[in-house]
């Protein structure tokens, strides 16, 4: 039976005209709660548990600090972390898609001071036909640092799958995290990643996400800077393919002083694509001296595509820095002759705009064979364009 979610909501209501206020998913997937993920070794000082269900998320939660206090409704602004243990970008409802489907909760926790100089990874691989809905909770305790690596996958490359993930991270005092996503599942995959983290007093949270696969991919992601001089930066990379569809929900929230935050995007659609992107800078009360930085960089390299964006800036405190901006473009015909001139045809050309945007974010990938994989499946993706007469990377 087919179930609707309305994930990805905005921290404040737009026009109900451009419907974007919150994206309707649908699915009939049966989920099961195994997550595909491969064992790991740990480095020391680092360990794995699980919590059962969503109420020992939420008592692990209440130990913890607790959830923000339920806020007033100011200005048609709602409550978005209401019924959320942990609030995340995708919302509520994305929490009862991975209760319906009795995820647990793995949690990895880093002991105080600790600083293990290799990144820890955790590759999902996904067999065919495969619905899965996983979770896990990342807590740094104190001064201590990590670089945690996502890589999703599938066993073939024909393989239709439904996967859907939910990353929450908690940066006690001074801790440093580099959490690193990359997603290359086949075109005719679906993919849900929520996302939400909360920082401490002088936390420091450095996300690099890669999606290049799945046809239909919802990305949602909450920042909350609790602690006083929290910082994050965070690069998204995407390439909507053909006839493809990403609608994705980023809100950096604000409530401690000086915090500082800069997201930024690169996104390229190509014939046919469909993009939905919500970006928002919530500076609450008392987050005086904070600065916040959005930027979204598009590329449209096909015909029909559609880019649907909504970056705003809300703020409930006067001494703030809030800056945002949005760049859409195409190749020149100017730029086209140029590379043709040179005996390089509008299809490599289309194909080295791709891999430049790209890599403004894989190349701070830590893993030299991540990297490559990303540059291969570009190549694949224009391998597999009607006009293309080359041989595909292996």
């Amino acid at each position: 039976m087919e179930r609707e979610y309305k994930v990805n909501p905005l921290p404040v209501l737009t026009w109900n005209r451009l419907d974007l206020n919150v994206a309707k998913m649908k699915t009939d997937a049966a989920f099961s709660a195994e997550d595909f993920c491969r064992e790991v070794t740990l480095p020391e000082g680092m360990s794995v548990r699980t919590l059962p269900d969503a109420a020992a998320l939420e008592e692990w939660v209440a130990a913890h600090g607790g959830k923000p206090a339920q806020e007033e409704v100011i200005a048609c602004k709602y409550p978005m972390v209401a019924g959320q243990s942990f609030p995340t970008g995708m919302g509520e409802e994305a929490d009862r898609l991975f209760d319906e489907a009795d995820a647990p909760v793995k949690l990895y926790e880093l002991k105080e001071g600790c600083r293990p100089e290799a990144p820890v990874r955790l590759d999902y691989l996904y067999p065919d036909a495969a619905a899965s809905a996983g979770r896990i909770l990342i807590h740094l305790g104190k001064y201590s640092e990590l670089t945690l690596i996502q890589y999703f996958k599938a066993e073939k490359e024909a393989a239709n799958i439904v996967a859907g993930t939910s990353t929450c991270v908690y940066l006690e005092e001074g801790a440093k995290l580099h959490l690193v996503k990359l997603q290359m599942l086949p075109k005719q995959s679906v993919f849900l990643d929520d996302s939400g983290a909360r920082l401490e007093r002088d936390a420091q949270l450095e996300v690099t996400q890669l999606e290049l696969g799945a046809g239909t991919v919802y990305l949602g992601a909450l920042y909350d800077h609790w602690g006083d001089r929290s910082s994050l930066n965070s690069r998204l990379g995407y390439i909507c393919a053909k006839d493809g569809f990403i609608d994705h929900n980023h809100v950096d929230t604000y409530r401690g002083k000086k915090n500082e935050g800069v997201m930024r995007f690169h996104g390229v659609l190509l014939e046919n694509a469909h993009k939905v992107s919500r970006e928002t800078l919530d500076f609450r009360r008392g987050c005086t001296g904070s600065e916040g930085d959005e930027e979204e960089n598009m590329l449209v390299l096909g015909e029909d595509a559609i880019d649907r964006a909504n970056p705003m800036i809300l703020g409930e405190e006067e001494d703030m820095n809030g800056r945002h901006a949005v760049t859409i473009g195409k190749l020149s015909p100017d730029m086209l002759f140029y590379m043709q001139s040179r005996g390089i045809n509008a299809l490599t050309a289309q194909q080295l705009m791709v891999r430049a945007s790209v890599n403004r974010v894989s190349q701070h990938i830590p893993d030299r064979e991540l990297q490559e994989a990303a540059d291969r499946y570009v190549d694949r993706i224009f391998c597999e364009r009607e006009d293309c007469d080359a041989p595909c990377a292996d």
